[in-house]
């Protein structure tokens, strides 16, 4: 990970005015800082294609490095990832101690500092989990909660704080903290896993409990979603609840999960399943208890000689600072050599610091412009809605005026009848004002609620949450104001019973459908300037607009708007 600039700048100006053997080893640290980096991202990769031995080795000389120029940084995200490849090992109490370690050198206070906190806390929950010392597993997840800042993050480690307390038989803050998660929309992936935990914990609360559904809920989840490992724990889950109620539905589940094991060479998931055959499957049981037996060895040698593995780097490690601590010593009679490489160093110095003014200044300048576009979609949100009281607010009560002044006689009910239109308009824009783009559908639904009483029904189709993130804020707004003036229309004359609204996403165009029960139009009717209104406001979104009467009774519209 690259330092902030602020500290890379502190960092060579006191090298550039230290004492000269203060200059050569900071020097030494500078330079050491890509070849750090470099380690880093090497010990990731390695780790994301599955060779941890070389990822531990590749990630204890960036942590040997960090150490010697008490860079705590990339000291503490070393010592984590250490941490978190003993524990997945099996190696939990070496996890354990890698990862406090680590919380040596990171601190509460420094943002940068949450998500490596957060990802030694997780580790600390997991070892002491495997370790069965659920309190302390409790204690770390709840303190990595509190800096989560990603969702589905957040969701893993409540569903871990969650495992916890159900193997501490606390089951009502266990099924809490799964009901939170359930509550949160969390992904697939994250659904299945928290369903599958509740179910098995709402059984372990309660014997008449039956988790099946849920189970086959989840079950369903990760089939549509293609994921197998989440698969052979849903078949898992099964066959231990079928095991005493229903042997051959559990013999059943066992089979699937075996073979899936074999599928995804999961030696962890095979020996499980393999022990479910052998009680399942009498006749079959010396072929499964051999072949557990076979396993379980190679497994355990696999992981004994993992756990010497990290060992043996422990060793050479200190026998490779010992080696170090004497090099150094004799490194540090080449005064002469260092003392060249300091002109190139304060040469480096002042182009570094050039560049980082340079930045700044950069920064800045993209920082105002971004501000002024701002203020100006501020300013053109402002008149917009101007606008729109002008057109709407003003426009009526200056009907409502010429009315009460020159007709001769008052209708009272009429002009109640076009108060409230003119209420509910005033509040559809306040609403439109203070909304956020991500409240459309909200703001949709309350239009519609607004128009619908005991004399109209309004229906919708259609109406879900995907059109959030399939429009842009543009034609929400626009949408908006159409379904507005259709209803208001629907309102003032139409008199219908009944109107049905279909939304539809349909080859990249949002399609809207609109149909009423009402006396529909007269013969001589004209479009209104209202629609006129809708009319312009589709054609500027590239739109098309069909309005007229149904083959039956009515009036009937079908708009057409390009997503792109």
């Amino acid at each position: 990970m690259k330092r902030p600039l602020t500290h890379q700048l502190l960092v060579l100006i006191c090298i550039f005015f230290s004492s000269c053997f203060k200059e050569n080893k900071r020097k030494d640290d500078v330079a050491n800082a890509p070849v750090k980096n470099a380690l880093i991202a090497k010990g990731n990769t390695l780790w994301d294609n599955g060779k941890t031995d070389e990822a531990f080795l590749v990630f204890n000389q960036a942590r040997e490095l960090s150490a010697k120029d008490k860079d705590s940084f990339n000291l503490a995200i070393a010592l984590g990832s250490m941490g978190i490849i003993a524990t997945e090992s099996g190696d939990s109490f070496d996890g354990q101690e890698y990862s406090f370690e680590a919380l040596k050198y990171l601190q509460i206070n420094q943002k940068r500092d949450h998500p490596y906190l957060v990802s030694n806390f997780n580790n600390l929950g997991i070892a002491s989990y495997d370790l069965k010392k659920y309190a302390d597993a409790i204690d770390f997840y709840t303190q990595a909660i509190p800096l989560i800042t990603d969702s589905s993050y957040m969701h893993i480690t409540k569903n871990n704080l969650a495992n916890a307390y159900r193997e501490s038989v606390k089951y009502p803050m266990a099924i809490r903290f799964y009901n939170q998660v359930l509550s949160a929309r969390p992904s697939d992936a994250n659904k299945a896993r928290t369903l599958t935990n509740l179910a098995k914990t709402q059984f372990l609360s309660n014997s008449h409990f039956i988790p099946v559904p849920m189970y086959l809920e989840a079950l369903k989840i990760r089939r549509q979603t293609q994921d197998l490992w989440g698969q052979n724990s849903s078949y898992s889950h099964l066959s231990d609840y079928y095991l005493r109620v229903k042997p051959d539905s559990a013999l059943f589940y066992s089979k699937l999960m075996y073979r899936l094991a074999l599928a995804l060479n999961n030696p962890d998931n095979e020996l499980e399943a393999l022990a479910k055959l052998a009680e399942l499957e009498p006749l079959k049981r010396l072929f499964y208890f051999k072949r557990y037996r076979q396993l379980d060895d190679s497994l355990t040698g696999i992981r004994n000689a993992s756990k010497n593995q990290f060992a043996l780097i422990r060793y050479q490690t200190e026998k490779h600072k010992s080696e170090k601590l004497r090099l150094e010593k004799e490194n540090e009679q080449k005064k002469l050599q260092i003392a060249r490489r300091n002109i190139w160093l304060s040469i480096a110095v002042f182009a570094i610091i050039l560049t980082l003014l340079t930045s700044v200044a950069v920064y800045r300048q993209r920082k105002k412009r971004i501000a002024h576009q701002a203020q100006e979609q501020i300013k053109e949100n402002k008149l917009k809605t101007s606008k729109e009281i002008h057109d709407v607010v003003a426009n009526g009560l200056y009907r409502m005026m010429s009315e009460v002044e020159y007709s001769p006689t008052i209708d009272k009910q009429g002009l109640i009848s076009q108060i409230e239109i003119l209420y509910n308009q005033s509040r559809r824009i306040s609403h439109s004002v203070s909304a956020s783009p991500m409240d459309f559908i909200d703001r949709l639904n309350e239009l519609i609620r607004s128009f619908s009483n005991p004399e109209t029904k309004i229906l919708t189709v259609g109406l879900e949450e995907k059109l959030n993130s399939c429009l842009n804020a543009q034609i929400k707004e626009e949408v908006l104001l159409i379904i507005q003036e259709l209803l208001v229309n629907m309102d003032k004359h139409s008199n219908a019973a009944q109107v049905v609204l279909r939304f539809e996403i349909l080859q990249n165009q949002l399609e809207i459908r609109y149909r009423d029960n009402g006396k529909g139009l007269s013969k001589d009717n004209n479009a209104g300037k209202g629609l006129l209104n809708t009319e312009s406001r589709i054609t500027a979104l590239k739109g098309v607009f069909t309005f007229g009467h149904h083959s039956s009774s009515g009036v009937e519209a079908q708009i057409q708007i390009p997503l792109t």
